[in-house]
């Protein structure tokens, strides 16, 4: 297996035979991961920016440039698939959703009459996941964040059974290039679902910290604010808050991914989760 990276010291996984250095926006390097191979996993991506400009630049602009440097080098019938996300199905949500949704459409259009496919997961969690460890080392303490609406409904994915799918994706990729979507087979979660999960693995006691759309919606606007002004480029902005408060984001059965099964429970997949942090 060949892996695109910005820097292979980074790498989690020891499973890769070569890394490709390089970035979206590196036709050269694109051209040079795409040589030879039997398939194409595209997941590169950023779920943050400073600006919309960025977004579209990096996901909608840099997946096109994937899936040329694949038409050019492979053969027709070669499967091509692009991890996307649940908000591509909200373009007008945020500058996020925006570039899934157009990255969707680039790629549809590039590879025209060839073999691909399109996922879109929902959360994704696991070790070592940036935009998920806030909440798991709260819930290491016994707190679990129970963010935006108390009502809200969304789907859960375990990263392995994440990657599985994606290897299933490819064997689902045609001309028509389908559009699929994936959980954790439960057809989405309540908070009150994800607190009793979290009692279930606990030992201890575990409180619920509820953080009302109000409080969301002004770390929101400060993280936006760092934004504008460069101090960083925060996950929490005022877009990712109207992305939380929409509050349904659970997956199309209608989209299910075709001979593939979710492996890990979500009380499963937090005890994994969990002791991985506990040991890092």
């Amino acid at each position: 297996m060949r892996a695109f990276v910005r820097d292979p010291s980074q790498s989690l996984s020891p499973n890769f035979d070569e890394f490709i250095v390089g970035n979206l926006a590196d036709q050269d390097a694109l051209m040079r991961l795409a040589d030879g191979t039997d398939a194409f996993v595209h997941n590169a991506g950023v779920v943050r920016a400073k600006n919309r400009s960025t977004f579209l630049s990096v996901n909608r602009d840099g997946s096109a440039k994937a899936a040329r440097a694949w038409r050019a080098l492979a053969n027709p019938d070669l499967p091509f698939v692009m991890i996307s996300s649940l908000a591509a199905n909200l373009p007008q949500i945020s500058p996020y959703a925006e570039s899934k949704a157009e990255a969707e459409a680039e790629i549809a259009k590039v590879l025209a009459g060839r073999s691909f496919a399109i996922l879109r997961p929902p959360a994704i969690y696991g070790p070592a996941d940036l935009a998920t460890r806030p909440f798991f080392r709260a819930l290491a303490k016994g707190i679990v964040p129970c963010i935006g609406p108390s009502d809200a409904k969304f789907s859960m994915i375990y990263v392995q059974d994440a990657a599985s799918a994606a290897l299933a994706t490819l064997d689902a990729a045609s001309s028509i290039g389908p559009v699929f979507e994936i959980d954790d087979g439960s057809g989405g979660y309540t908070w009150n679902e994800v607190v009793s999960a979290a009692k279930g693995i606990s030992t201890g006691r575990v409180s619920r910290l509820s953080i009302p759309n109000t409080i969301l919606t002004i770390a929101g606007t400060l993280g936006s604010f760092a934004a504008v002004t460069g101090l960083s480029t925060p996950f929490l902005t005022r877009d990712k808050a109207r992305e939380i408060m929409f509050g349904d984001w659970r997956v199309n059965p209608a989209r299910r991914l075709p001979d593939w099964k979710p492996h890990t429970s979500l009380e499963m997949g937090f005890r994994k989760t969990l002791e991985w942090y506990r040991a890092h």
